[in-house]
């Protein structure tokens, strides 16, 4: 990955060998350095919304709660807070646990009514609920970091200056705060407008086929492995057009 520190004194060193002035330079470098931050801020954004959407894709609100952003030198990399990009969870019964403290029927079996929550239209499920929250504190984290950059905008006399990643670093610092909150802090399962419904659970059923999870493929390993590869072109790409736009202003 192009490194937008370098790529701004390369552009800055032939400034002044076109006989620009120091001044004139170091404002043009500034303007770049802006408009790069904020075409990297853009696109990291958009890379953890497509992650999102991929978690979303497979209903993993797991996955969804751990995206996190990392960054190394000037590479960046979506990831997942525990590392592990496989969320998959495998079908198992169901049945020896729900019968636990059961009561005893006439014929010695056991049994227990179990409350059901009923979807309807107007219910969310956990997974709505965490994509919602997550795209929501991305699009926040997206404007923060981006009137951060704006403030912190000040032309300075020399390329030292000139950061930037001031406002890449700022989207990145509000992406961990989000991501340090405990999990019950989370987004939870909105049951408003759930109704209940009762079914029994017996020890004469099946447990190999009634009262059994389904699991979940979860495996968000290739998905994660082409949203970092688009991401880190498309930050070579933008870095690579705004030098060019101002190499070519002169």
């Amino acid at each position: 990955m192009l490194d937008a520190r370098t790529e701004l004194e390369l552009l800055k060193h032939k400034l002044r060998l076109r006989g620009l002035s120091e001044d004139v330079s170091n404002i043009m470098c500034s303007e770049a350095a802006r408009d790069m931050n904020n075409a990297i801020v853009d696109l990291l954004a958009d890379a953890m919304e497509e992650a999102v959407s991929a978690g979303t894709d497979v209903s993993s609100s797991d996955f969804i709660n751990e995206i996190t952003l990392n960054r190394s030198g000037s590479s960046f990399e979506i990831s997942t807070q525990s590392g592990r990009s496989d969320f998959s969870e495998a079908p198992f019964p169901m049945l020896p646990k729900l019968l636990k403290n059961a009561k005893i029927a006439k014929d010695g079996s056991l049994y227990k009514v179990i409350p059901l929550k009923k979807k309807t239209k107007n219910t969310q499920n956990r997974t709505q609920v965490t994509t919602e929250a997550a795209l929501q504190n991305i699009n926040e984290s997206r404007t923060i970091a981006k009137e951060k950059r704006d403030a912190d905008r000040g032309v300075g006399s020399s390329l030292g200056n000139l950061d930037p990643s001031s406002g890449v670093d700022t989207f990145a610092a509000l992406q961990s705060m989000s991501n340090s909150r405990k999990r019950e802090d989370r987004p939870q399962y909105d049951p408003a407008g759930a109704l209940i419904d009762f079914k029994t659970a017996s020890s004469k059923q099946d447990q190999t086929k009634q009262w059994v999870n389904p699991g979940r493929k979860a495996d968000l390993t290739d998905p994660l492995r082409r949203i970092n590869m688009t991401l880190s072109d498309n930050i070579d790409r933008a870095i690579e057009y705004i030098i060019k736009k101002y190499e070519d202003s002169y």
